[in-house]
């Protein structure tokens, strides 16, 4: 049995409680009558922690329940979003279909592909799923039922995980939630709500990564989602603490906006060292999709004309294809260099690079990372803001010697 109860709180919001047996869980997640916001992290749990999650059914001990919001869409429609308990909820779908996805050898299938082993040499699209960043979402996209998506994965994507367990198991155990509807249906108002909670949510759990924290803000106004985060970043990688990390496009973003708009390196993140840097980034979100911080970073509309930025990110891309530019880094003494100025002058100055000179910008970038890496302690500790600031002034001069008149 089903069961829901209605509570309103501060006469603002109704908040439902109840529980679905794991098996209505399993349907609302198939047929697409739950879904994950854009800002939700990527299923990170590892096999161990979703047999740790099916053993507490099993023994009948206490779950914590999982939070879904509703959101009224600006056609009209309305969508029920995972505000928390993407993990636990996967984890259902994952046992309930037998599968988890198998990263080992996705990553082998990686290798193969850079070393031109694959022997599809005609297929334009990998038939395997990204399996390291990835969510429920890729299964529901190939079927309704257990049986249709088992018949769509490409094997080796995904491993049995051998539980056995039967129908019963889904019908008789269950899991709570608590069901959200704002009362104010203005959809920027929901955003602001929703944003706030997911980010208050989350501090426990499974600590995110600074990105998949801030990537909730971009709800604030989802105009501005590829502004912060354009299809191509993700192509670039830095190894930061032995670990590859995208580039932080919005991290970038924001250091430049600030050194533009204060003329002095000295000024920019003053008083945010450490892990308050964070708090500067976000401070630059709210700048473009709250107007907030505008005396810090600059005012959006007038740095890109009437807030139209697509045609500067379109041109910020074509000039790193045509630079061919590294895609991998080895610190993020070599990632800024190649990337402050670069955004500086192509995207907040609207400047063009001479890409025909593009052999003899890299020597120049990587002549300067040398010289930089001699300097002590800068290897060492290439986050402290001298350093940073010093990377900033190098890599927007260097630039400036290539742009076109």
């Amino acid at each position: 049995m089903n069961a829901t109860n209605k509570i309103e709180i501060n006469m603002n919001n109704h908040v439902y409680y109840g529980e679905y047996s794991l098996a209505y869980w399993i349907e609302l997640i198939l047929t697409c009558k739950i879904m994950l916001p854009k800002y939700q992290r990527h299923f990170v749990w590892s096999q161990k922690q979703l047999l740790t999650l099916i053993a507490t059914f099993q023994e009948n001990r206490f779950v914590p329940p999982v939070t879904i919001g509703s959101f009224k869409m600006s056609d009209g429609s309305k969508q029920n979003y995972i505000i928390d308990g993407q993990q636990r909820l996967t984890s259902i779908l994952l046992a309930y279909l037998d599968l988890f996805p198998d990263k080992e050898s996705y990553k082998a299938h990686l290798l193969e592909l850079a070393h031109g082993e694959e022997s599809d040499a005609d297929e334009e699209v990998d038939p395997y799923d990204n399996v390291l960043e990835w969510n429920f979402k890729c299964l529901t996209e190939k079927g309704r039922n257990r049986e249709e998506i088992r018949n769509h994965i490409e094997d080796g994507n995904y491993k049995n995980i051998g539980l056995g367990l039967t129908a019963n198991f889904f019908h008789e155990h269950y899991l709570g939630f608590s069901y959200i509807v704002p009362s104010d249906s203005a959809t920027m108002n929901q955003q602001s709500y929703y944003t706030k909670m997911f980010r208050e949510i989350n501090v426990q759990g499974v600590q995110l990564l600074a990105i998949e924290s801030r990537r909730s803000l971009y709800f604030l106004n989802e105009r501005f989602e590829k502004f912060f985060e354009p299809d191509f970043a993700d192509k670039y990688y830095v190894n930061l603490v032995g670990e590859k990390q995208r580039l932080d496009f919005t991290r970038c973003l924001c250091l430049m906006s600030a050194y533009k708009q204060l003329s002095q390196v000295n000024k920019v993140a003053r008083g945010f060292s450490g892990r308050r840097i964070e708090e500067y980034i976000e401070w630059y979100i709210y700048s473009i999709v709250e107007h907030e911080y505008e005396h810090i970073f600059g005012k959006f509309s007038d740095i890109f004309h009437n807030g139209n930025f697509e045609n500067d990110i379109q041109r910020l891309k074509d000039t790193l294809e045509q630079l061919r530019l590294p895609k991998d880094y080895p610190s993020i003494i070599n990632m800024d260099m190649y990337f402050f100025g670069l955004m500086y002058h192509v995207l907040l100055c609207h400047e063009k690079i001479d890409v025909r000179r593009g052999a003899q910008l890299k020597r120049v970038i990587e002549s300067a990372i040398s010289s930089l890496r001699d300097e002590g302690s800068h290897a060492q500790a290439p986050a402290q803001f001298q350093y940073l600031r010093k990377r900033i002034v190098r890599s927007v001069d260097i630039y400036n010697s290539f742009v076109l008149p």
